[in-house]
């Protein structure tokens, strides 16, 4: 399937993965915890966000129109 998504989503999913990054050096289990769960938010909305490319279209939404980035998953 073929899924787009905005700038904002795709800020959201880069912040995600910098903090899985960052969880493996910090020691307070607490902080640890905390940042998986930010984590895992920022990548539960990042999937709740996407939504499907009209299929009769023949070509990509341009992101400067604000139309959004095309995302290919396949599955």
């Amino acid at each position: 399937m073929v899924y787009t998504t905005d700038d904002v989503q795709l800020l959201g999913l880069w912040t995600a993965i910098r903090f899985l990054g960052e969880v493996r050096k910090i020691k307070d289990p607490i902080y640890h915890d905390e940042l998986l769960m930010r984590t895992q938010l920022l990548l539960t909305a990042f999937a709740v966000g996407l939504e499907p490319r009209i299929c009769d279209q023949t070509s990509p939404s341009s992101p400067r129109a604000g139309l959004g980035q095309v995302v290919r998953i396949d599955a």
